[in-house]
């Protein structure tokens, strides 16, 4: 499982959270995504997806859905996430005898699932219904 962690007062954990299903493994089934989400119904939902599966096969990726509003918003955001990603890889690169360490999957710790229990569809829709109404009131600040 694979969960974008945002700082808890960061204004992504207000945006809409989509759960991309994907195989893992020697699994062969096409990806799909699911959602608008709130954040906690997500990780959620997730959780019980991929931790519940016998098999293995079944990877969950949660993230928010940036708003972009043009292409041009969509290459800054990329932009950012390059940089962003290149100063994480030179603070991470590590040396012995100077020589570069590459860790693996197997220095990662398993957690515990967050959520006893999925939502329910009910909480589901109530948390999808906030998040459109949140997305509604931004479309119309904007005008």
């Amino acid at each position: 499982m694979i969960i974008y962690e945002p700082e808890e007062d960061s204004d992504v954990n207000e945006f809409p959270w989509t759960v991309t299903f994907e195989p893992s493994g020697g699994d062969d089934w096409d990806s799909f995504i699911c959602g608008p989400y709130e954040r906690d119904h997500a990780v959620a939902l997730a959780e019980a997806v991929a931790l519940d599966d016998a098999e293995g096969g079944v990877l969950a990726i949660v993230k928010p859905m940036l708003p972009a509003l043009s292409a041009e918003d969509v290459s800054a955001t990329i932009e950012e996430l390059r940089e962003a990603a290149l100063e994480e890889e030179e603070d991470d690169e590590e040396t012995v005898n100077g020589t570069p360490v590459d860790f693996d999957d197997d220095d990662l710790e398993e957690e515990e699932a967050e959520f006893a229990e999925p939502p329910s569809p009910e909480e589901i829709r109530e948390g999808m219904a906030r998040t459109y109404r949140r997305l509604l009131d931004l479309d119309a600040d904007a005008e």
